[in-house]
């Protein structure tokens, strides 16, 4: 299986810290491997919005369906951005 996520403005560094919190090692710079999924951490163009420039990456994961369903709602529950 493989799901793909878009994330805005979050520093690669807290990204493969969450993976790492989820059980994951660290393969390469922007990778990181658990039981049962991969990921990968790929850069994308920045979003522009107005005068402002956004930082976004594709976070890549692949693996035995369970683990990575799993582990996408792990990344969706660290990454959520609550309004105020």
């Amino acid at each position: 299986m493989r799901i793909e996520m878009e994330l805005r403005n979050l520093p690669a560094p807290q990204i493969i810290s969450y993976l790492l919190e989820a059980g994951g090692t660290q393969t390469g710079e922007r990778q990181a491997a658990g039981d049962g999924w991969t990921a990968e951490l790929v850069s994308l163009p920045p979003a522009e919005y107005r005068v402002m420039s956004i930082p976004r990456d594709r976070l890549v994961l692949e693996g035995e369906t369970e683990a990575v369903e799993r582990l996408y709602a792990f990344m969706r529950r660290k990454t959520l951005r609550g309004g105020g």
